[in-house]
């Protein structure tokens, strides 16, 4: 590790929850019948390993959010603290909402399949257009309360 690699003081991946794997328990069956009068063995097979393919899928292209002393970074988007305002925990009640009637349409979003909780971090940049960032998190509470500290610091 060299000298300019930080630990991030934060850092998730926020995986989908267990609930969204469940649909793939219906592909294997699916790749049996579609099979079944060429070889029924090699359509379970076939159903397994793409079952387990997706679900990898699901699992790898979950983002990554990390906080460090310099930038928010979620998925391959990343903002320098200073350009950051105040972050808000967005609670499961109010998140629907948050991703429907009230998002703006040039917010920077990130949601991730059976994550209810999210953060919502303004943006204080003049000259960016984009008015805040949306984004899920387990742990949106805890996140939120970290960046408003950071923030404050730079």
């Amino acid at each position: 590790m060299s000298p300019e690699t930080k630990t991030p003081a934060y850092r998730e991946r926020v995986l989908p929850s267990l609930g969204s794997f469940v649909p793939l328990l219906l592909i294997p069956p699916t790749g049996w019948l579609t099979l079944a009068m060429v070889n029924q063995a090699l359509g379970l097979i076939v159903g397994i390993v793409a079952a387990a393919a997706i679900g990898t899928a699901m699992a790898m292209n979950s983002p990554v959010i990390e906080l460090d002393d310099q930038q928010l970074r979620v998925g391959r988007a990343h903002i320098p603290l200073k350009h950051l305002a105040n972050a808000e925990f967005i609670a499961k009640r109010n998140a629907f909402a948050e991703r429907g009637p009230k998002l703006n349409i040039r917010a920077f979003i990130r949601f991730q399949m059976g994550v209810s909780t999210l953060v919502k971090v303004s943006v204080k940049d003049k000259n960016d257009p984009t008015p805040y960032w949306l984004f899920s998190s387990h742990h949106a509470e805890y996140l939120t309360a970290l960046i408003n500290k950071k923030t404050k610091k730079s």
